[in-house]
């Protein structure tokens, strides 16, 4: 699977649904800040939304649409050039976040012992997760090519955490993710992106990702560093990334740009130089503008504070006169027409929780832990909100008795998939595959639902 094109054909012939079973619900009524002010200093699993703000999906689910364009992988594999490796690595990780355009729903928190497997004949890897800890929250994944992984392993851990002000919510990631590429015996490691949803208080949420990334090859000391772009009120762009590529000599040998919503492109470190002084060159200019100044002038007249507006995008930058030679490394999935009335799912998070007759037949058995088992979100999926809520409830009071239960008898939970360890080259706590999963004995699952 060679590009998005293929992979986005792909995903429509084998679609098993394109729509869930109804639309989502209304939330005008509801006030986000009314909950949100009473969350200041807890947990991000800890938050006790309105089920009517949750989107059908498990976190583990939500998850999985980070390895939708494995294909990278793939063709990271296949380059004997380890500049070029590196080059669709960081389109990985760019690829990596934009499941989430316009996704301000939150996924269900995952109950201890719950798990989500991923794997379709037309796609190139498996996937499975679990949730390892309650206190903190701790998602552990792995995610192999389709030849078992002996060509890549994707793992890693994340722990949720907040941080609230007056008007926004942060959301940082924490967790070491790893690639493996085996053939070349490389090791590449780095860390999610920031998050931060604007206006909690008063206006229409939207959200960023900002921040660095440093992606590091272990093997050779080459290394990406990604600055993914906070919104610019001068040039009116938003979810920008641009970065370079180092040499083990700490050179720039590559440039790379683009837009995580929309696609990364590599570019010839000297045209890359000239392009952005090119393009800053061309702000300034913008700046000097009246058109300009009268609609920065209107925009502060109107509120003031450019926080509660909602950005105003130039679309121009969609036209991005590249330099000569440059090149496509990623391109996303073109976003479905009827997205915002189902959660703004894409056609792949459509089928993250179908689980028909017809894949009891022709599919191995799932483990009871799957998130596609867990009725509170089979439930809000079919439309019943209220009855989704009680038994949200329910499940999550069962697996307070069982922690209290297990507290008493002084026991530990222990994963069944993944075990803790130390990282073989940076020496961090990770967790790992233990390696059991796909032999599919599931006698000893916890009944967590």
């Amino acid at each position: 699977m060679a590009s998005t094109d293929n992979l986005y054909s792909s995903l429509k012939k084998h679609a098993g649904r394109t729509k869930l079973p109804v639309p989502m619900f209304d939330r005008s009524q509801i006030s986000i800040w009314s909950i949100l002010k009473q969350c200041i200093g807890k947990e991000l699993s800890k938050i006790t939304m309105p089920i009517a703000w949750n989107e059908p999906v498990s976190f583990l689910q939500r998850f999985t649409e980070n390895v939708l364009y494995s294909y990278l992988l793939d063709k990271a594999d296949e380059c004997s050039d380890p500049i070029m490796r590196m080059q669709y690595v960081a389109a990985f990780v760019v690829s990596s976040i934009a499941g989430n355009i316009d996704r301000l729903s939150k996924p269900f928190n995952p109950l201890l012992g719950e798990t989500y497997e991923f794997t379709r004949d037309d796609l190139p890897f498996r996937y499975v997760s679990e949730q390892v800890s309650h206190h903190p929250p701790v998602s552990a994944f792995v995610c192999d090519s389709k030849d078992g992984g002996a060509r890549w392993k994707f793992y890693g851990s994340i722990l949720p955490k907040a941080k609230f002000s007056v008007k926004n919510m942060e959301v940082n990631p924490k967790g070491l993710l790893t690639l493996e590429l085996k053939r070349h015996k490389e090791v590449y490691t780095w860390e999610s992106v920031t998050c931060t949803i604007h206006n909690i208080v008063v206006g229409r949420l939207w959200f960023e990702y900002h921040g660095t990334v440093e992606i590091v090859n272990h093997s050779n000391k080459i290394k990406t560093v990604l600055n993914f772009k906070p919104y610019s009120w001068s040039s009116k762009e938003l979810h920008k990334v641009e970065g370079y590529i180092l040499d083990s000599h700490k050179r720039k040998v590559r440039g790379l740009y683009g837009y995580w919503t929309e696609a990364l492109y590599s570019i010839d470190i000297e045209h890359f130089e000239s392009f952005l002084k090119q393009q800053k060159k061309e702000a300034k200019q913008a700046s000097k503008n009246p058109q300009y100044r009268a609609t920065s002038s209107a925009a502060s007249a109107d509120g003031g504070d450019p926080d509660e507006d909602v950005p105003d995008i130039d679309v121009s930058h969609e036209q991005l006169n590249l330099p000569p030679n440059s090149l496509t490394l990623w391109r996303i999935i073109p976003k479905l027409e009827y997205a915002d009335q189902y959660y703004n799912f894409s056609i792949f998070s459509m089928a993250l929780n179908e689980w028909t007759e017809e894949d009891r037949k022709t599919h191995p058995p799932l483990p009871p832990t799957d998130s596609r088992f867990r009725p509170d979100i089979r439930i809000m999926e079919e439309g019943d909100i209220d009855r989704a809520g009680d038994e949200k409830t329910r499940l999550e009071e069962k697996q307070r008795q069982v922690r209290q239960a297990m507290e008493k008898r002084r026991e530990h939970w222990q994963p069944r998939w993944f075990r803790l360890t130390k990282h073989e080259v940076t020496g961090d706590d990770v967790w790992v595959s233990n390696e059991k999963y796909w032999q599919r004995n599931w006698s000893n699952c916890p009944d967590i639902y």
